[in-house]
């Protein structure tokens, strides 16, 4: 059967996010969720970009199923593209994703340990409809805080970025709306 779309969500003019599962893998396994992210590359819409960041508690797998993608990795560029190996990202690393202006790109990303979790995450990273808005900025900070996400600061040292995270988006439960906990 392999993946089914159960959700898509925008996340700027021309980039959709569709959050897959293939029902054919048990609940334990990466590669029963998957988070798809097509930029459809035509004139007047966005290119793919994903700041610096890195997670605590999660690995990434990224795949590039169509066009190329620049993943930068602790300061150093990977362009991948369809038909290469899966770039693998461990917990800890600092990274960054930067599609290509004007290029079709379709890229799949897997999380490790296994689980719904990072599904859940841009369901509800993408739930106000206004991402990368300055108005959702309190509602990105309280995402990113419950979602295992930590914004590289240019400090060098990632203790500062999570007491950033933990105090902003400690703040931002205050005003920030309810987390998603469902896809």
């Amino acid at each position: 059967m392999g993946f089914e779309t159960v959700k898509t969500l925008t996340m700027s003019p021309g980039v959709t996010v569709d959050i897959q599962v293939n029902a054919d893998e048990p609940e334990t396994s990466i590669d029963r969720y998957a988070v798809d992210t097509i930029c459809t590359g035509k004139s007047g819409t966005d290119a793919f970009y994903v700041p610096p960041h890195w997670h605590k508690h999660h690995s990434e797998h990224f795949t590039v199923l169509e066009g190329r993608v620049a993943v930068t990795i602790d300061g150093v560029k990977h362009v991948i593209r369809a038909g290469d190996p899966v770039l693998f990202v461990p917990a800890r690393t600092v990274h960054s994703i930067q599609g290509f202006k004007g290029e079709r790109l379709v890229v799949r990303e897997r999380a490790d340990p296994a689980g719904d979790y990072k599904a859940v995450f841009f369901s509800d990273v993408f739930s106000t409809g206004s991402f990368g808005t300055l108005a959702d900025v309190p509602h990105m900070l309280r995402a990113f805080y419950d979602g295992d996400t930590y914004l590289a600061l240019p400090l060098y040292f990632r203790f500062f970025d999570e007491v950033f995270m933990t105090i902003a988006g400690g703040l931002a439960h205050l005003i920030a709306p309810k987390r998603v906990k469902t896809l």
